[in-house]
């Protein structure tokens, strides 16, 4: 269960990266992208921190090792921002919840469904 700092240091550190990665990435495989960062988790010494990223139209593998490669200019770039007692290793993780909601929704739209009858109508 994660304490009320880990809980403020991971709202930081999704905001900070966020902003390092739509801004001030260079390498346009990343920077032409649209990645979304769902969560953060941080260890309890804050020194690794677990980054959930979805990304539309583009290789999710490929980009997860993309972000790994410039992991040590976002630690860097993060520490300038965010205050933390220390520099974390992240380790960047593709958020499957997207891709299970969309594998709903569409299981969900080919299933014959008979529209539902307003009981004002029947009486």
């Amino acid at each position: 269960m994660e304490n009320v700092r880990q809980e403020r240091a991971n709202a930081e550190i999704i905001k900070a990266l966020s902003y390092i990665i739509n801004q001030k990435v260079n390498d346009p495989r990343i920077k032409n992208l649209f990645i979304t960062l769902t969560y953060a988790k941080t260890s309890a010494d804050f020194r690794h921190c677990k980054v959930g990223f979805s990304v539309l139209n583009a290789n999710k593998h490929d980009v997860q090792k993309r972000l790994q490669k410039i992991e040590g200019f976002l630690k860097r770039e993060l520490i300038a921002m965010v205050k933390l007692p220390f520099a974390p290793e992240l380790e960047f993780v593709v958020d499957v919840g997207e891709d299970n909601s969309e594998r709903i929704n569409d299981i969900l739209k080919t299933l014959d469904i008979p529209a539902e009858i307003d009981n004002d109508e029947e009486n």
